[in-house]
Parts: structure tokens; sequence; C-alpha cells
């Protein structure tokens, strides 16, 4: 499905709320040290899992859900905000119905995040 003006006007409002939240959010960015690009997929009070893909369903009150696989959590203190942005695809229901075939879309522009912590995903390599 295409997003049309009713879509767009509530991907504008979520994206809004998105915005007002100040700490790390489901679906930003993080760089671990090696240079790989994950998303983070679930958040915990000191900690955060990534992916490399998923899904991110985007709330009203700008708030995410992400279904797929999480690797291993890093500390939550291991994390710095960068000043790059980069655009992360979410979706929700169109005009907010719930319903199979559905789902809208769309790019937000997101947080990066640079870590400290060693990439530990399950595609690592071992070295």
């Amino acid at each position: 499905m295409q997003l049309d003006t009713k879509d767009q006007e509530i991907m504008v409002r979520r994206t809004a709320d998105r915005n007002q939240i100040e700490t790390p959010r489901k679906g930003d960015f993080v760089r671990f040290p090696t240079g790989e690009k994950e998303r983070f997929s679930w958040l915990y009070a000191d900690a955060v899992q990534t992916s490399p893909g998923g899904s991110f369903f985007l709330h009203e009150g700008g708030g995410a859900e992400f279904s797929g696989s999480l690797h291993p959590s890093i500390p939550m203190d291991s994390l710095t905000l960068s000043k790059e942005k980069l655009d992360g695809t979410f979706w929700f229901f169109h005009h907010g119905e719930a319903g199979a075939g559905r789902g809208v879309y769309f790019d937000v522009p997101c947080r990066v995040y640079q870590t400290t912590a060693p990439y530990r995903g399950y595609l690592a390599k071992v070295s």
C-alpha cells in the first residue's frame, strides 16, 4: 500500500512524537568499532540489543516494536550519540486500522550512536 494523505498525517504525528524521546529508541542505529552497523531492537535500563534487520512498527506516541532476531546486548554506557542521522524503515497499518496486507512503509531519520563494545552478533567472525 502507498502512503496517502491520511497515512502521511499519521506518519508526521508519530515521527514528531518519536523525536521527543530523548533516550535511545528502538530503530536507532549503532556503529561498532569494527564498522558493523545495526539497529537498536530491544532496550533495557542498562543495555540494548541490536539486529542487522527485521521489522519496526511505529506506534502512536513515537514508540516502536521490533520483530526479528536479536544479537547479544551491549552496555548502554558504551554508547555515544553522534551527529549523524540515517533513514530507518518503519511501518504501521494503513489509516491505523489493523488487517492483513494493510502495512504502509516509510523511512524516518534515526539517530546514530557509536559504541566501544565489541561486535558479537550471531554473524560475527570468530578470530
